[in-house]
Formats: structure tokens, C-alpha cells, sequence
């Protein structure tokens, strides 16, 4: 299934944001925020979000590591549609945060409130292969006397 690409707004004076959906299943989605969220596309977040929910999607991870600005009416956005989804049994994961969003949201004292994740579900670098990962080691917690 190819991408779908929604526009932030339909006026020429509003092209600095857009949400692409990259995958979505029966239960899941990937959406991708790209540029600048405020009051004037806070509505576009919104009516996407809900409409993987009404869709049945209640596993929704945006990637928002294109992001480059966030205002509180979106981050309102997030957290009401983080509510309906928990409620929902389902999760709104915000993936590929950035240093800056991470400072915003501990400033606005979401930082407990939504779910994040530094890593970004999009591999930016197209020439990296993955690291194998360690063998965890398992450290008793009560030492022996």
C-alpha cells in the first residue's frame, strides 16, 4: 500500500507542515509529521489521528523527528488523542523526539504523560546496518553474605 500523504492545510500560505501515513494495518499506524505544528494545523493533526481511530487503529505511532516546532494547542492534540486512545486500550507513541521536544515536554510537564522514544521508526541514514545487540548480563539483585 502506498503512503498517503496528508496536507497540514490547503492554502499556499500554509506548506510548512505535512502528515504522511506511511503503514497502516487493521489495528496499527506510522504516521510521519514533517515541519512546523501550531494553531493554524492543529486541525489536521487532529482530524488524522481521528481518523485512524475511527478506523479501529488504536496502536498509533507518530514519528515527529522532522518536526521542527511545536506549539501547545498541538501538544493538546497529543494528549487528548493519548487519553481516547488509552482509553481504548490502544497507545499514541511519539517517535524520533528530539533533544528540544524532549525539553518542551518536560517544560510543559508532559514528559510523564505521553509515551516517547528517541529512536525513530524511520531509518534516516539508508546506508546503516543495525549493530547486533549484547547478550544482556543477569546480575543477581541480593549478594550473598
Amino acid at each position: 500500500m502506498l503512503p498517503r500523504i496528508h496536507p497540514a492545510s490547503t492554502t499556499p500560505t500554509n506548506t510548512r507542515a505535512s502528515l504522511t501515513t506511511l503503514r497502516q494495518d487493521r489495528t496499527r499506524a506510522l504516521v510521519r509529521a514533517v515541519g512546523e505544528w501550531d494553531l493554524a494545523n492543529a486541525d489536521a493533526l487532529a482530524e488524522l489521528l481521528q481518523e485512524h481511530e475511527k478506523a479501529g487503529r488504536r496502536f498509533v505511532r507518530l514519528d515527529v523527528s522532522a518536526v521542527s516546532f511545536l506549539d501547545c494547542t498541538c501538544l493538546d492534540v497529543l494528549v487528548t488523542t493519548h487519553r481516547r486512545l488509552l482509553a481504548a486500550r490502544g497507545t499514541l507513541v511519539l517517535t524520533g523526539v528530539t533533544p528540544r521536544l524532549t525539553r518542551l515536554l518536560r517544560l510543559a510537564r508532559l514528559d510523564r504523560v505521553l509515551l516517547t522514544t528517541s529512536l525513530s521508526d524511520l531509518d534516516t541514514r539508508p546506508d546503516h546496518t543495525p549493530r547486533r545487540s549484547r547478550r544482556g548480563v543477569v546480575r543477581p539483585i541480593v549478594r550473598p553474605a
